[in-house]
């Protein structure tokens, strides 16, 4: 009993980490997490269930509008990304996307899928995901790995033309992300998870706080953002948050946590990515100490903030790779790598300008040879 408890947290917790509970969003899918555990301890007879009801794959509305192409200015190295207007595009324009660009042949024992943040506060349009991270799970192997995407890459995006690698869900949602990084990195993704990122306050307000390692910069720059939004318009006031103090193990609020994971200003988007990476695996350490019911009250609350296209059999092969998964010691990746990549202006628009072959040999190599985490 009490190893099947800590494996069915395994799995809720792992689920959190890739976002993917949304897949249980119906309630018979809840139904179906809940008798599956009721009869693995023996509480009930097994009863015969429906199959998961198959999902199509994940195409848009309507076909792409013609789009003007960026002009061939001069890439000029050196600058500093400037902040950006969101983009907002009506559901009945986006792109469709009929072929994901999934590339044949690589190793059948990892799964690769896309998890994509965003910090929209609403749900009725794709915004720009600023976290981008490829889940690689081997179930035979419990081996879990973490590859963060910059979102300033530039990127040819098909039917727009060139644009960031995180404006592909604002013209196509999240089928477009997956098939431009298919195509940019040589990956076999067919499946995805979007996030608003205040599922992430949300989850870390259930489990009570999150111990996290906090620097006094750190701490200031969480600081000032809350003082900047306090400032703001009524849209932007959900960041406005109780002050943060340095130390170890500070434990955060959800706001807290959420402003930690979107530090900029202080050093880097490069170095955010490692903070975005160290809070899930915060959080999915901290799922895997939770009893059932529990983490039953944490899945029904950030139901309404996910997006996938993962299937309750998806999830149970998860399950596999996070029973045998050490979550302190996940492998991880950010791409694209020192030295194969220039950040400067093009078309008036500051970018980084990557070497795709290279790292795509990078994360080929990360994902498919490197056995250990």
């Amino acid at each position: 009993m009490r190893h099947m408890r800590k494996w069915i947290a395994a799995l809720v917790a792992l689920c959190l980490l890739t976002g993917a509970l949304g897949a249980l969003a119906e309630e018979n899918r809840m139904n179906d997490l809940l008798g599956f555990y009721q009869r693995a301890t023996g509480q009930v007879e097994a009863v015969e269930q429906a199959e998961p009801t198959s999902q199509a794959e994940p195409t848009e509305q309507v076909e792409a509008t013609s789009q003007a192409e960026p002009a061939a200015d001069e890439f000029i190295p050196g600058g500093e990304a400037p902040a950006e207007e969101e983009e907002i595009v009506p559901p009945e324009q986006l792109l469709t996307v009929e072929d994901l660009a999934i590339n044949q042949g690589l190793p059948g024992e990892w799964m690769n899928i896309l998890l994509l943040g965003t910090d929209s506060r609403t749900t009725q349009n794709y915004t720009r995901t600023d976290t981008m991270i490829v889940l690689s799970v081997n179930p035979t192997a419990g081996l879990v790995k973490l590859t963060s995407l910059m979102r300033d890459l530039w990127v040819d995006i098909p039917g727009h033309g060139g644009a960031k690698l995180n404006a592909a869900c604002v013209y196509g949602g999240p089928a477009l992300t997956v098939r431009c990084i298919n195509e940019n990195f040589g990956l076999n993704i067919d499946t995805y998870v979007l996030v608003n990122m205040q599922c992430l306050a949300t989850i870390v307000d259930s489990l009570g706080g999150i111990p996290m390692d906090v620097t006094d910069s750190e701490a200031s720059a969480i600081n000032k953002l809350f003082e900047s939004d306090l400032n703001a318009n009524d849209e932007n006031t959900y960041f406005v948050g109780d002050a943060v103090s340095a130390g170890t193990q500070v434990l955060l609020n959800g706001k807290q946590a959420l402003a930690f994971a979107r530090i900029r200003s202080l050093d880097s988007d490069y170095a955010r990515t490692d903070r975005q990476r160290r809070v899930l695996i915060t959080i999915a350490k901290r799922m895997q100490q939770l009893d059932l019911v529990s983490l039953g009250a944490i899945l029904m609350n950030m139901l309404q903030y996910v997006e996938t296209n993962l299937t309750f059999d998806d999830i149970m092969a998860l399950a596999s790779a996070c029973m045998n998964a050490n979550l302190d010691d996940v492998a991880d990746l950010r791409l694209p790598a020192e030295g194969t990549y220039q950040s400067g202006t093009f078309g008036g628009t500051w970018c980084i300008k990557a070497d795709f072959a290279a790292n795509t040999e990078l994360l080929h190599q990360f994902i498919y040879e490197n056995g250990v985490n």
